[in-house]
Protein backbone atom coordinates (compact mmCIF):
# COMPACT_ATOMS: atom_id res chain seq x y z
CA UNK A 1 0.00 0.00 0.00
CA UNK A 2 1.56 3.18 -0.91
CA UNK A 3 2.02 6.04 1.84
CA UNK A 4 -0.47 8.05 3.00
CA UNK A 5 -0.02 11.64 4.32
CA UNK A 6 -1.19 10.66 7.47
CA UNK A 7 0.87 7.36 7.65
CA UNK A 8 3.77 9.12 6.07
CA UNK A 9 4.66 11.89 8.92
CA UNK A 10 3.38 11.59 12.43
CA UNK A 11 3.23 15.29 14.14
CA UNK A 12 4.49 14.91 17.56
CA UNK A 13 4.30 18.34 18.75
CA UNK A 14 0.84 18.66 18.14
CA UNK A 15 -0.16 16.25 21.43
CA UNK A 16 1.60 18.88 23.71
CA UNK A 17 0.40 22.07 22.49
CA UNK A 18 -2.89 20.92 22.64
CA UNK A 19 -2.57 19.44 26.08
CA UNK A 20 -1.41 22.61 27.33
CA UNK A 21 -3.42 25.18 25.81
CA UNK A 22 -5.76 26.86 27.91
CA UNK A 23 -7.09 30.19 27.62
CA UNK A 24 -6.94 31.71 31.52
CA UNK A 25 -9.93 33.35 31.42
CA UNK A 26 -12.20 30.67 31.19
CA UNK A 27 -13.90 29.60 34.57
CA UNK A 28 -16.59 26.81 33.30
CA UNK A 29 -14.21 23.74 33.88
CA UNK A 30 -13.64 24.99 37.53
CA UNK A 31 -17.50 26.06 38.56
CA UNK A 32 -19.20 22.49 39.02
CA UNK A 33 -17.25 19.50 39.83
CA UNK A 34 -16.89 17.04 36.36
CA UNK A 35 -18.69 14.57 36.78
CA UNK A 36 -17.36 11.31 34.54
CA UNK A 37 -20.26 9.45 33.44
CA UNK A 38 -20.27 5.90 31.19
CA UNK A 39 -23.28 6.23 29.15
CA UNK A 40 -24.03 9.60 27.29
CA UNK A 41 -27.73 10.08 28.97
CA UNK A 42 -29.08 8.27 32.01
CA UNK A 43 -31.01 9.67 35.27
CA UNK A 44 -29.38 10.44 38.83
CA UNK A 45 -30.75 10.37 42.27
CA UNK A 46 -31.05 13.35 44.44
CA UNK A 47 -31.36 13.45 48.26
CA UNK A 48 -34.44 15.76 49.62
CA UNK A 49 -33.36 17.06 52.79
CA UNK A 50 -35.52 17.89 55.41
CA UNK A 51 -35.00 14.28 56.58
CA UNK A 52 -31.46 14.77 56.70
CA UNK A 53 -32.37 17.45 59.26
CA UNK A 54 -34.54 15.69 61.94
CA UNK A 55 -33.37 14.58 64.98
CA UNK A 56 -33.27 10.95 66.48
CA UNK A 57 -35.75 10.63 69.66
CA UNK A 58 -35.40 9.89 73.07
CA UNK A 59 -36.34 5.93 74.07
CA UNK A 60 -37.47 4.49 77.01
CA UNK A 61 -36.28 1.27 78.50
CA UNK A 62 -37.62 -1.49 76.74
CA UNK A 63 -38.83 0.31 73.42
CA UNK A 64 -37.95 -0.02 70.18
CA UNK A 65 -35.89 2.88 68.79
CA UNK A 66 -38.21 5.30 66.50
CA UNK A 67 -38.17 4.55 62.48
CA UNK A 68 -37.41 7.23 60.16
CA UNK A 69 -36.21 7.30 56.59
CA UNK A 70 -34.92 9.71 53.63
CA UNK A 71 -36.78 10.22 50.54
CA UNK A 72 -35.11 10.74 46.71
CA UNK A 73 -35.89 11.91 43.77
CA UNK A 74 -34.53 11.83 40.56
CA UNK A 75 -33.59 14.27 37.50
CA UNK A 76 -31.31 13.34 34.33
CA UNK A 77 -28.43 14.73 32.12
CA UNK A 78 -27.55 14.39 28.67
CA UNK A 79 -23.86 14.76 27.44
CA UNK A 80 -24.45 16.90 23.75
CA UNK A 81 -21.61 16.88 22.15
CA UNK A 82 -19.68 20.14 21.23
CA UNK A 83 -17.24 20.27 18.16
CA UNK A 84 -15.18 22.36 16.01
CA UNK A 85 -13.30 21.54 12.59
CA UNK A 86 -10.40 23.11 11.25
CA UNK A 87 -9.13 22.79 7.93
CA UNK A 88 -5.52 22.73 6.85
CA UNK A 89 -4.93 22.15 3.42
CA UNK A 90 -1.77 20.84 2.20
CA UNK A 91 -0.88 23.40 -0.06
CA UNK A 92 -0.82 25.80 3.39
CA UNK A 93 1.17 23.09 5.11
CA UNK A 94 3.79 23.20 2.25
CA UNK A 95 4.14 27.23 1.72
CA UNK A 96 3.91 28.23 5.40
CA UNK A 97 7.01 30.01 7.00
CA UNK A 98 8.75 28.74 10.07
CA UNK A 99 7.37 31.38 12.09
CA UNK A 100 3.81 29.74 11.72
CA UNK A 101 2.73 26.30 12.43
CA UNK A 102 -0.70 25.60 10.62
CA UNK A 103 -1.67 22.46 12.36
CA UNK A 104 -0.75 23.80 16.33
CA UNK A 105 -2.60 26.82 14.94
CA UNK A 106 -5.47 24.80 14.32
CA UNK A 107 -5.54 22.91 17.23
CA UNK A 108 -5.43 25.86 19.42
CA UNK A 109 -8.17 27.42 17.22
CA UNK A 110 -10.40 24.38 17.62
CA UNK A 111 -10.13 24.25 20.69
CA UNK A 112 -10.35 27.29 21.80
CA UNK A 113 -13.70 27.42 20.28
CA UNK A 114 -15.12 24.48 22.35
CA UNK A 115 -14.17 25.90 25.46
CA UNK A 116 -16.02 29.36 24.61
CA UNK A 117 -18.87 27.73 24.01
CA UNK A 118 -18.35 25.65 27.36
CA UNK A 119 -17.87 29.00 28.94
CA UNK A 120 -21.18 30.11 27.26
CA UNK A 121 -23.84 27.17 28.00
CA UNK A 122 -22.48 27.23 32.35
CA UNK A 123 -22.42 30.87 32.09
CA UNK A 124 -25.97 30.96 30.47
CA UNK A 125 -27.60 28.22 33.46
CA UNK A 126 -25.96 30.10 36.14
CA UNK A 127 -26.46 33.70 35.63
CA UNK A 128 -30.41 32.92 35.28
CA UNK A 129 -32.00 34.17 38.09
CA UNK A 130 -34.93 31.49 37.84
CA UNK A 131 -32.27 28.29 38.72
CA UNK A 132 -31.59 29.83 42.34
CA UNK A 133 -33.68 30.32 45.51
CA UNK A 134 -31.74 33.29 46.64
CA UNK A 135 -31.35 36.07 44.71
CA UNK A 136 -30.05 39.75 45.32
CA UNK A 137 -30.79 43.26 43.01
CA UNK A 138 -27.69 44.86 44.85
CA UNK A 139 -28.61 47.88 42.79
CA UNK A 140 -25.05 49.23 41.99
CA UNK A 141 -24.33 48.32 45.52
CA UNK A 142 -20.62 47.25 45.43
CA UNK A 143 -19.32 50.18 43.50
CA UNK A 144 -15.90 50.64 45.16
CA UNK A 145 -16.27 53.72 47.39
CA UNK A 146 -17.16 53.81 51.36
CA UNK A 147 -21.08 53.60 50.52
CA UNK A 148 -20.01 49.72 49.43
CA UNK A 149 -22.04 46.97 50.35
CA UNK A 150 -19.92 44.11 49.10
CA UNK A 151 -18.66 42.78 52.37
CA UNK A 152 -22.06 42.98 54.23
CA UNK A 153 -23.67 41.10 51.42
CA UNK A 154 -21.86 38.17 51.32
CA UNK A 155 -21.56 37.82 55.40
CA UNK A 156 -25.09 38.07 55.00
CA UNK A 157 -25.74 35.57 52.29
CA UNK A 158 -23.53 33.35 53.63
CA UNK A 159 -26.01 32.80 56.49
CA UNK A 160 -28.95 32.54 54.08
CA UNK A 161 -27.21 29.82 52.51
CA UNK A 162 -26.36 28.22 55.28
CA UNK A 163 -29.73 28.07 56.18
CA UNK A 164 -31.31 26.65 53.49
CA UNK A 165 -28.34 23.80 53.01
CA UNK A 166 -26.77 23.21 57.05
CA UNK A 167 -23.51 24.19 55.53
CA UNK A 168 -21.53 27.58 54.23
CA UNK A 169 -20.60 28.36 50.68
CA UNK A 170 -17.05 27.57 49.97
CA UNK A 171 -16.84 29.37 46.57
CA UNK A 172 -17.31 32.80 45.14
CA UNK A 173 -17.86 33.06 41.42
CA UNK A 174 -17.50 36.97 40.54
CA UNK A 175 -17.46 38.83 37.07
CA UNK A 176 -14.43 40.56 35.73
CA UNK A 177 -15.70 44.17 36.05
CA UNK A 178 -17.20 43.65 39.37
CA UNK A 179 -13.95 42.49 40.91
CA UNK A 180 -12.12 45.38 40.07
CA UNK A 181 -14.98 47.68 41.51
CA UNK A 182 -14.53 45.50 44.50
CA UNK A 183 -10.87 45.62 44.50
CA UNK A 184 -11.05 49.41 45.43
CA UNK A 185 -13.22 49.19 47.75
CA UNK A 186 -12.05 51.13 50.89
CA UNK A 187 -13.70 48.27 53.61
CA UNK A 188 -11.66 45.46 52.24
CA UNK A 189 -8.78 47.42 51.99
CA UNK A 190 -8.38 48.55 55.63
CA UNK A 191 -9.32 44.62 56.63
CA UNK A 192 -6.15 43.22 54.84
CA UNK A 193 -4.03 46.49 55.12
CA UNK A 194 -1.89 44.71 57.80
CA UNK A 195 -1.14 40.95 55.17
CA UNK A 196 1.33 42.94 53.23
CA UNK A 197 4.94 44.03 53.53
CA UNK A 198 7.32 46.60 52.21
CA UNK A 199 7.99 45.04 49.39
CA UNK A 200 4.72 43.21 49.02
CA UNK A 201 1.79 45.56 49.86
CA UNK A 202 -1.45 44.33 50.65
CA UNK A 203 -3.57 43.81 47.22
CA UNK A 204 -7.24 42.78 46.96
CA UNK A 205 -7.12 39.70 45.28
CA UNK A 206 -9.12 36.65 44.56
CA UNK A 207 -6.83 34.40 47.09
CA UNK A 208 -7.03 37.27 49.36
CA UNK A 209 -11.35 37.45 49.11
CA UNK A 210 -11.02 33.44 49.73
CA UNK A 211 -9.27 34.12 53.08
CA UNK A 212 -11.28 37.20 53.87
CA UNK A 213 -14.52 35.54 53.53
CA UNK A 214 -13.52 31.75 54.77
CA UNK A 215 -13.80 30.43 51.20
CA UNK A 216 -11.70 28.04 49.25
CA UNK A 217 -12.13 29.58 46.04
CA UNK A 218 -12.73 32.68 44.61
CA UNK A 219 -13.38 32.05 40.61
CA UNK A 220 -12.70 35.74 38.65
CA UNK A 221 -15.21 35.62 35.76
CA UNK A 222 -13.69 37.60 32.57
CA UNK A 223 -14.30 35.85 29.25
CA UNK A 224 -16.06 37.53 26.63
CA UNK A 225 -17.08 36.49 23.25
CA UNK A 226 -18.09 38.80 20.20
CA UNK A 227 -21.94 38.81 19.06
CA UNK A 228 -21.46 40.81 15.63
CA UNK A 229 -22.13 38.81 12.74
CA UNK A 230 -19.37 37.19 10.40
CA UNK A 231 -18.59 39.42 7.97
CA UNK A 232 -15.80 38.50 4.98
CA UNK A 233 -13.32 41.01 6.06
CA UNK A 234 -13.38 39.74 9.65
CA UNK A 235 -12.99 42.68 11.76
CA UNK A 236 -16.22 42.45 12.83
CA UNK A 237 -16.54 42.92 16.95
CA UNK A 238 -18.63 43.35 19.78
CA UNK A 239 -17.72 42.19 23.02
CA UNK A 240 -20.38 40.90 25.29
CA UNK A 241 -18.98 39.78 28.96
CA UNK A 242 -20.49 36.29 29.67
CA UNK A 243 -20.77 35.90 33.68
CA UNK A 244 -23.71 38.61 33.68
CA UNK A 245 -27.36 38.34 34.22
CA UNK A 246 -27.58 42.14 33.08
CA UNK A 247 -25.34 42.91 30.17
CA UNK A 248 -22.44 45.84 31.51
CA UNK A 249 -24.18 45.33 34.63
CA UNK A 250 -21.95 43.03 36.63
CA UNK A 251 -22.66 39.94 39.19
CA UNK A 252 -21.79 36.96 41.57
CA UNK A 253 -22.45 33.85 42.63
CA UNK A 254 -21.85 32.60 46.20
CA UNK A 255 -22.34 28.78 46.37
CA UNK A 256 -21.37 25.89 47.76
CA UNK A 257 -19.90 22.82 45.47
CA UNK A 258 -17.28 20.11 47.15
CA UNK A 259 -14.07 20.51 45.01
CA UNK A 260 -14.93 16.58 43.68
CA UNK A 261 -18.15 14.80 43.55
CA UNK A 262 -18.79 13.34 46.69
CA UNK A 263 -22.19 10.92 47.25
CA UNK A 264 -24.75 12.15 49.65
CA UNK A 265 -23.30 15.52 49.55
CA UNK A 266 -25.44 19.20 48.49
CA UNK A 267 -23.39 20.79 45.19
CA UNK A 268 -25.33 23.61 43.56
CA UNK A 269 -24.13 21.83 40.46
CA UNK A 270 -22.38 19.05 38.33
CA UNK A 271 -20.63 18.96 35.10
CA UNK A 272 -21.70 15.68 33.77
CA UNK A 273 -18.80 14.49 31.08
CA UNK A 274 -19.26 11.55 28.45
CA UNK A 275 -16.00 10.38 26.82
CA UNK A 276 -17.79 9.96 23.58
CA UNK A 277 -14.91 9.92 21.00
CA UNK A 278 -13.28 6.27 22.72
CA UNK A 279 -12.69 4.47 20.17
CA UNK A 280 -12.29 6.57 17.17
CA UNK A 281 -10.16 5.77 14.28
CA UNK A 282 -9.11 9.05 13.71
CA UNK A 283 -5.52 10.06 15.06
CA UNK A 284 -6.01 10.93 18.46
CA UNK A 285 -4.63 14.00 20.12
CA UNK A 286 -6.52 14.55 23.42
CA UNK A 287 -6.38 17.42 25.44
CA UNK A 288 -7.44 16.12 28.55
CA UNK A 289 -9.89 13.58 29.61
CA UNK A 290 -13.18 14.60 28.11
CA UNK A 291 -11.94 17.13 25.57
CA UNK A 292 -10.35 15.37 22.68
CA UNK A 293 -8.72 16.86 19.78
CA UNK A 294 -8.26 14.70 16.62
CA UNK A 295 -7.13 14.84 13.08
CA UNK A 296 -7.84 12.74 9.92
CA UNK A 297 -7.24 13.55 6.14
CA UNK A 298 -9.69 14.36 3.50
CA UNK A 299 -8.39 12.71 0.17
CA UNK A 300 -10.70 14.82 -2.17
CA UNK A 301 -9.65 18.18 -0.70
CA UNK A 302 -6.27 17.39 -0.51
CA UNK A 303 -6.52 18.38 3.16
CA UNK A 304 -5.93 17.71 7.25
CA UNK A 305 -9.03 18.47 9.42
CA UNK A 306 -8.11 19.18 12.77
CA UNK A 307 -11.40 18.69 15.32
CA UNK A 308 -11.71 19.01 18.96
CA UNK A 309 -15.02 17.86 21.00
CA UNK A 310 -16.56 17.35 24.10
CA UNK A 311 -19.51 15.63 25.22
CA UNK A 312 -20.93 17.95 28.37
CA UNK A 313 -24.12 18.81 30.09
CA UNK A 314 -23.92 21.32 32.92
CA UNK A 315 -26.66 21.04 35.67
CA UNK A 316 -27.84 22.83 38.46
CA UNK A 317 -28.45 20.18 41.17
CA UNK A 318 -29.48 22.01 44.22
CA UNK A 319 -31.06 25.71 43.44
CA UNK A 320 -30.90 26.15 47.47
CA UNK A 321 -27.11 25.92 47.47
CA UNK A 322 -26.22 29.20 45.83
CA UNK A 323 -27.40 33.01 45.95
CA UNK A 324 -27.01 34.54 42.59
CA UNK A 325 -26.31 38.96 43.01
CA UNK A 326 -27.05 40.77 39.83
CA UNK A 327 -26.51 44.17 38.91
CA UNK A 328 -23.97 44.81 41.38
CA UNK A 329 -21.81 48.04 39.71
CA UNK A 330 -24.65 49.39 37.79
CA UNK A 331 -28.58 50.00 38.14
Amino acid sequence: MDPTPKSAHQDAALTAISIMHRNPMYVSDRVFPNVPVPKQSDIFYKFLKAAWFRMAGKRGPGAKAGRSGYKVDTDTYKCLETAEGHPVPIELLNNADAALNPMAAAARFATNAVMLAKEYDVSTLVMNTSNWTTTDDVAAGWVGDTSSTFYADIIDKKETVRKLIGRYPNRLLIEAKTFKEVKKTPELLDRIKYTGTQGNPAEVTAQTLAALFELEEVLIGASIYTDAEETVAGEEWNAVDLWEVTATKGSALLYYAPMQPELEEPSAGYTFNWKGAAGDMAEQLESDVYRAVRRYYEEAEKQWVVECSEYYDPKITSADAGCLFYDTIVT
